[in-house]
């Protein structure tokens, strides 16, 4: 495969394409945002910008021909449309298209289970079955990095909330998770498309820690004043439960744009919490070779997100 150069991104004006285009940028990557017809968007100064819908077989051919590789940046929601853009990324000389993961696993061997992951599990399917012939020439790669913990304290999306000075323990508080800096996202693109044979058609695992609750509650007391932290226990069956609920509830309402719902959120927090590690929340045994950092640069970077530094 010759190097790839030239790099499109659909869903740049997301939280992965957000963080994935300056990395792209930094690493020499010549960028081109494929932009919906209809977005008002603007982007910095160097970046082509093209419009398609992902629906439109023909444009979204036409505007990425010239690419050497494809980067699914969106919403969950418009991996609907992966038989067109597969179709399009082959029929345009595409050669490497990288997946719309960047979160926990999805190709865990129960993870249908927590419903979250089924765009994504039907895209891939998708994928897999247009490029199955032996000449295909356009190879993939799923990145999976686990919870953004940086990002999610900042968002209010984590465990940890920061306005409250609350920590939730689901269960025991002992089971691990694999969490990640939102830097990595730009990091792991970059480094699958300087090397995309090494992870050709396979998913690939990056993080940065693997903590436990109870890890970060003695973490955040170390650095804290006694009692200014509340430990809220939440069982994860119920809450489970009540998140299965309201994702059906959803469902009787019509809701298709399930990203930051409180299901989504709710389902893929138990997920991750389960104690018996069922939808592997902790995929430590999975990493890609010289990833991970010492749990000590994880209590810096908690005073730091929290105010203590």
């Amino acid at each position: 495969m010759s190097p790839i150069k030239t790099v499109a991104v659909l869903g740049a004006t997301g939280n992965v394409g957000k963080v994935a285009i300056p990395a792209l940028l930094s690493a020499g990557f010549i960028v081109t945002v494929i932009a919906r017809p209809e977005s008002t968007s603007t982007y910095p100064q160097g970046i082509a910008v093209k419009n398609s819908a992902y629906d439109n077989l023909k444009t979204l051919t036409e505007v990425l021909k010239g690419q050497d590789a494809l980067v699914e940046a969106f919403n969950p929601a418009a991996a609907e449309h992966q038989s067109t853009i597969v179709q399009a990324a082959l029929a345009a000389g595409v050669s490497h298209l990288i997946t719309p993961e960047f979160s926990t696993d999805s190709f865990s061997a129960h993870s249908a289970e927590i419903r979250i992951f089924e765009p994504k599990q039907k895209a891939q399917k998708e994928l897999e079955r247009l490029t199955s012939a032996p000449d295909c020439t356009l190879s993939w790669t799923g990145i999976i990095l686990g919870a953004w913990f940086d990002w999610g304290i900042e968002e209010g999306f984590f465990w940890v909330n920061k306005k409250d000075r609350t920590i939730t323990r689901f269960g025991s508080g002992n089971q691990k998770v694999s969490i990640s800096h939102v830097a990595l996202v730009g990091d792991t693109i970059v480094t699958v498309l300087q090397n995309p044979e090494n992870y050709r058609n396979r998913v690939a695992y990056f993080a940065d820690y693997a903590v436990s609750t109870n890890e970060l509650i003695d973490m955040i007391q170390k650095f804290s004043a006694p009692g200014e932290w509340n430990i809220v226990d939440l069982s994860v069956e119920n809450f489970k439960k009540e998140g299965l609920a309201l994702w059906d509830e959803d469902t009787k309402q019509g809701v298709t744009n399930r990203l930051f719902s409180k299901a989504y959120t709710m389902l893929g927090t138990a997920g991750v919490f389960d104690e018996q590690n069922r939808y592997d929340g902790d995929y430590t045994a999975k990493l890609e070779p010289g990833y991970g950092k010492p749990i000590e640069s994880l209590e810096e970077s908690l005073r730091k997100l929290l105010g203590y530094a």
